[in-house]
């Protein structure tokens, strides 16, 4: 009888050290459902010349009380360079949850500060993502995320881990051992680089983000948040105007309807000037202005009318 009450005991110990371990981390299932996600660069960072200029703290803070009143969720790039300081204002600010981003898989600094973070921020920070079509442009390999993935996965084993790749590389079959070892899907799915799309055919643009998203949980039976996808609102040299991003907008929330296993955010916060000729360093071969232009608002902080487009729909529901 001692020996059948002390194996209870133990059980009932072992499930409360779960339960509490996992007390603080917030419920994917709810985040998804309720969380409206932005995927977030500060303005106040920038890369000149090759070189990083961190976000500063007041950039930070100026942009999350800019955001806040439309979206209570963020997905961030890195951990370095002045992002570190995100969770803080924004748990300050009464953000909903944050997918911390690692830019750089093999950075030390990043994955300390992640690793910290997490553990500072517990009711916050429901997942992290190591990576950013880093595997697409050849920066680093799937091995590389990996090793973060278990490093991280030993100190964290109740946050969810991720990495974040176009589309098409969910699909192909040498890749799907590497996906299968994650958490949560957070692919880029952009039909503006599609050769069919039409920037004002806001439909069909739509439709093809969510059947994208359909075969990747057919494929993986995962959690998945759309990290990218949207419209830039120019150059109007290039068909891409603010009209056809709130269009593309209206449609895609439209047909998405609230899930606990499927999320789209909203990409991006802001408009970079700089991202061009960064981009141009990862994919040669074009100007990509476009990539001045993501924003939902402008780099002053003024907002687009897809602001008002989705606080439109957003009322109807």
């Amino acid at each position: 009888m001692k020996t059948s009450r002390c194996v209870l005991w133990a059980m009932l110990l072992s499930l409360w050290v779960m339960a509490t371990a996992d007390a603080g981390t917030p419920n994917m299932d709810t985040a998804l459902k309720n969380a409206r996600f932005m995927s977030y660069t500060p303005r106040s960072f920038s890369v000149v010349n090759g070189l990083a200029q961190p976000a500063s703290l007041e950039g930070i803070t100026e942009d999350l009380r800019l955001l806040r009143p439309d979206f209570d969720s963020l997905i961030t790039y890195s951990c370095g360079n002045g992002l570190e300081h995100v969770p803080a204002v924004a748990e300050k600010l009464k953000y909903r949850a944050i997918i911390v981003g690692i830019w750089d898989p093999k950075s030390e600094i990043e994955i300390q500060n992640a690793i910290r973070l997490a553990k500072k921020h517990p009711k916050l920070i429901l997942a992290i993502s190591i990576g950013n079509e880093g595997i697409y442009a050849g920066h680093y390999a799937p091995a590389d995320v990996e090793k973060t993935v278990l490093r991280i996965r030993k100190e964290l084993p109740s946050v969810s881990l991720s990495t974040s790749e176009p589309f098409f590389l969910y699909l192909k079959p040498e890749y799907f051992d590497f996906f299968n070892k994650l958490d949560l899907l957070l692919p880029n799915i952009h039909p503006t680089f599609e050769k069919w799309f039409n920037p004002s055919d806001a439909k069909n643009g739509a439709a093809f983000v969510l059947n994208v998203a359909n075969k990747l949980q057919s494929q993986y039976p995962k959690p998945l948040i759309v990290k990218e996808t949207g419209l830039p609102s120019g150059p109007a040299s290039m068909g891409f105007t603010e009209a056809h991003q709130s269009a593309f907008w209206s449609e895609i929330l439209k047909q998405s309807l609230a899930s606990e296993t499927r999320a789209v955010s909203c990409f991006e916060a802001f408009d970079a000037p700089w991202k061009p000729v960064v981009t141009k360093g990862y994919f040669p071969g074009s100007d990509h202005l476009q990539e001045a232009y993501w924003g939902f608002f402008t780099v002053d902080g003024k907002s687009k009318p897809v602001v008002n487009a989705i606080r439109s729909i957003r009322g109807k529901r």
